[in-house]
């Protein structure tokens, strides 16, 4: 006779409410969508044959941000910049700043045609750099610009905690992949890393991989691997629970 199924611990429901919370959260905030369709957005407005994309910029990404900023030089423009967001593909505003943007209309315009390398790719890249270093991040802030010395896009990556202290600062190219600047550890990260509840291996879900793995100690191992493999299918690592077999 095949043996009755276990009942499903107290703590194993704790632990299953807080990924139905988790995957709510991400279902109401969709993400922007990626950089590239925003360009195309872009190259369809009258003011794109003269104006050039100088900067790209996303903010509190978890992993990729509600939306996409890129500011342009534009002649046209007051101030000579023009500011156009973007989600999902489609413009939801534009504006032409007068103040804080000097040092934009400097900047070198963007090689559109060399970006090889979106965000989401950006983010796994980055993810692995935290994994490293171990060191657990909640969001992180994407820009993109050329970079003086080799005139290649490059994505400039900062990962910060759930208190919105830095964590550290990447720079990987848009136009290969390769990392630029390995994760550089803000001072006293790791300090702080040490005092909080991040997962082993450090990470995106580094807070909710410890307390999911602490809250499920009374668990069998099913339960854990279940967990293991929707964290694994997320960010691309496995803290929690056994691994499958090779």
């Amino acid at each position: 006779m095949p043996r009755p199924a276990s009942p499903i611990p107290k703590s194993a429901i704790s632990v299953f409410r807080c990924v139905l919370f988790v995957l709510a959260a991400e279902a109401v905030a969709a993400p922007a969508g990626p950089v590239l369709s925003g360009l195309d957005a872009i190259a369809s407005q009258p003011y794109a044959a003269s104006a050039k994309v100088v900067e790209i910029r996303g903010e509190r990404g978890n992993p990729q941000p509600k939306e996409w900023v890129f500011l342009l030089g534009d002649s046209t423009a007051r101030g000579g910049v023009r500011e156009v967001t973007v989600a999902d593909g489609k413009i939801t505003s534009e504006r032409t700043p007068l103040r804080g943007v000097a040092d934009v209309a400097g900047l070198a315009p963007l090689d559109t045609r060399a970006l090889a390398v979106d965000a989401d790719e950006v983010f796994r890249i980055a993810h692995k750099e935290a994994i490293k270093s171990e060191l657990g991040f909640d969001w992180a802030d994407y820009t993109l610009r050329t970079d003086p010395d080799s005139h290649v896009p490059v994505w400039t990556v900062k990962l910060y905690d759930h208190m919105g202290a830095p964590v550290g600062t990447a720079r990987i190219s848009a136009k290969g992949g390769t990392v630029v600047a390995p994760l550089q550890p803000d001072p006293g990260a790791k300090a702080r890393a040490e005092a909080t509840p991040t997962s082993k291996g450090g990470g995106l879900l580094g807070n909710f991989g410890k307390a999911a793995s602490r809250a499920a100690k009374s668990t069998k191992d099913s339960t854990l691997h279940f967990l293991g493999t929707l964290q694994e299918e997320f960010v691309g690592e496995r803290t929690i629970g056994p691994k499958d077999e090779e």
